[in-house]
């Protein structure tokens, strides 16, 4: 062998695609260092590596005892299990000193992210997220235009996500799926880290939510599956993000309001609506100083066609390769994992205490407060979840 050895913990759907990159030699410096259970098509697809002697575990426990006994030797690990396991298995990696390359969300309450990151800190290893979307090119060029200062300060972002249309065989297909007690969360969890994540990369992080999280509004399930969220930034801005699972047809649309530009994005093309050219100085100026009550103002509008990007998932593995090497950084660092779980933490807190709710500091007491907020609610939302299906069980017939 002559890569960094990485074990791929969880290979089901997206695992077993990460494993087959590495497998196939698209990722240079990796190579497969072991795999946990693999089943059905995912198993024929990593066959070669099993027949070459990749070692299988039943589980990524059984994967580290491994690691911990000297029978196993790797250098890295992937974590693509359900939500709630990230943080324990990316924790014992990193006591372990191997590098940690965590899919999203980095966990369900932001603490998980926060002991994730804490631990990568004691060992000094690389930590990265699977933020796949920070790889395609029409974002890059989003966060550079409303990055360089070029349009002035951010003053509006409204972002309509609809494109997430399930029908009700989605939530009925898996156990886990929607239910509080197993997947922590409906389309907030599921779809929207992001939406959350590239809103908080590029606008940067609102200083405060509210959110209004309707559950089983479109489908027959007990967690969220249209949401309507309202953010305030420190400079006094404002946006709003809607997302659902049961609107048809879907859009994509995001518009953001600079004080010398409205930028849209939808389709994967960028429109830019510059002021300067039209008003021949600052907006602000203009407000204050023109006589003309009624001129309608068009902006001189330029169209951006970025490069479609068909590698995303390749891009952040080869980032988080190169960094474990030193030849460069991962595309999502993994204390990115913890914005966008604090965000939406926030977003559930608010809807359910009926309220705005001001994003913590990392690191602050603050922090500590709202962790306990957040989970407490959590909690009962599970416990009653809980109940409801048992009680469920008893009312079937013959039950």
């Amino acid at each position: 062998g002559y890569g960094m050895k990485t074990a791929i913990i969880g290979v089901g759907n997206m695992g077993s695609k990460y494993a087959s990159f590495i497998q196939d030699g698209m990722i240079k410096g990796m190579e497969l260092g072991a795999i946990t259970r693999v089943r059905g098509d995912y198993r024929e697809m990593l066959l070669p590596s099993i027949q070459s002697g990749v070692p299988v575990y039943e589980t990524g426990d059984a994967l580290f005892d491994a690691v911990e006994s000297g029978a196993l030797e790797i250098d890295a690990v992937v974590i693509a299990t359900p939500h709630y396991a990230h943080e324990e298995a990316a924790v014992r990696a990193f006591r372990n000193g191997l590098h940690v390359l965590s899919d999203k969300p980095s966990g369900v309450y932001s603490r998980q992210a926060r002991h994730m990151e804490e631990a990568a800190e004691q060992s000094g290893k690389v930590f990265g997220m699977i933020f796949n979307q920070r790889a395609l090119p029409v974002h890059r060029q989003l966060y550079e235009l409303v990055r360089s200062g070029k349009y002035g300060a951010l003053k509006r972002v409204n972002w309509v996500a609809t494109d997430w249309y399930r029908p009700e065989q989605y939530y009925t297909a898996s156990s886990w799926h929607a239910t509080w007690a197993k997947d922590g969360g409906g389309i907030l969890l599921n779809q929207c880290p992001h939406n959350l994540d590239l809103l908080q990369w590029i606008c940067g992080m609102p200083q405060n939510v509210q959110g209004f999280c309707k559950e089983g509004h479109f489908h027959d399930i007990e967690v969220e599956d249209d949401v309507t969220i309202y953010f305030e930034w420190e400079n006094g801005a404002t946006g709003t993000l809607v997302a659902s699972t049961g609107d048809a047809p879907g859009i994509n649309r995001l518009e953001i309001s600079m004080e010398e530009a409205k930028i849209v994005c939808e389709n994967g093309t960028i429109r830019i609506g510059e002021l300067f050219g039209e008003l021949g100085l600052k907006e602000a100026e203009y407000r204050k100083s023109s006589t003309d009550l009624f001129r309608k103002i068009n902006g001189t509008w330029t169209e951006l066609n970025p490069d479609r990007e068909e590698n995303a998932y390749q891009k952040i593995l080869q980032s988080f390769a190169d960094e474990c090497m030193g030849k460069g950084k991962c595309i999502a660092a993994g204390s990115e994992g913890r914005k966008s779980l604090l965000l939406s933490n926030a977003v559930y807190l608010s809807s359910w205490e009926k309220r705005m709710v001001v994003l913590p500091k990392p690191g602050t007491a603050e922090e500590t407060v709202f962790e306990h907020r957040f989970e407490e609610w959590l909690r009962r939302k599970q416990d009653h979840s809980v109940k409801k299906r048992c009680l469920e069980v008893r009312l079937l017939p013959g039950g």
